[in-house]
Formats: C-alpha cells, structure tokens, sequence
C-alpha cells in the first residue's frame, strides 16, 4: 500500500528540515513548502496525492489560515493541521483546520494527531505512521 503524503509548509527552513526528517523517519512521504502560495502550486500540479497539510500560521504572503480555506474549497476531507508559535491559534484559522497545535507538542501528541486524521479521512486507517 501507498505510504501517506504530508505537505509541510513552513517559511522556516530548519522547521521543514525538522518536518521532514521526522515524518521521513515515521514513514510518511514529504513534501515541503516555504509558502503558502508554493503549497497551493504542489497541491495543484498533483504530482502525487497528499494526504494532510501540516502548516505554520504565520507565514508572509498568505497566512496558514488563507492556505487551509483553499485547500478547505478544493478538497473538503483534506485533513489540515495547523502548527503556531503562538499560544493559541487565532479563532478565523479554526474553521478551516482539523487540528490546532502549537510549537513545542510532543513527537507522540503530533503524530497522533496525523494518524488520528488521516484514520478519519480513510477508515481503513492509516499504512504508515504507526
């Protein structure tokens, strides 16, 4: 079976670095984004099916927010975590994400959010991660 595509976006090179590595070692695929405007471009160019977006809320240009609507209007059953500096994430981001966390989870708590949504995206639950 197809290992689970996360596209990471982070304006922060050493977070996708980090995000890579450790979604890598946990066997999800990765692709990463340093925008939200290049996540869209990824998504949109389908060069292999991602199957959750994990995005930083402050990013320039367009905000993890405006990012997770988009994806939201494309494909409603797209699980969307959104992972911020901040001590929450500010309430326009909620509508449009599955998960808010913020920077400094646990590796556990984070990859659990990731099985739990991809779980409830397909009910088959997820072919790797575990």
């Amino acid at each position: 079976m197809k290992r689970p595509t996360l596209l990471c976006v982070d304006d922060d090179p050493g977070t996708r670095g980090f995000y890579e590595t450790l979604f890598g070692r946990y066997g999800y695929g990765v692709i990463v984004a340093s925008s939200g405007h290049q996540a869209l471009e990824l998504f949109h160019a389908k060069v292999t099916d991602i199957d959750a977006v994990i995005s930083d809320y402050h990013m320039p240009g367009m905000n993890g927010a405006e990012l997770a609507a988009v994806l939201k209007r494309c494909d409603a059953t797209l699980p969307v975590i959104m992972i911020t500096g901040r001590q929450s994430v500010p309430e326009e981001a909620l509508c449009c994400v599955d998960v808010a966390l913020a920077k400094g989870e646990t590796v556990d708590r984070i990859l659990g959010q990731i099985r739990s949504c991809l779980a409830q995206r397909d009910p088959r639950g997820p072919t790797s991660g575990s």
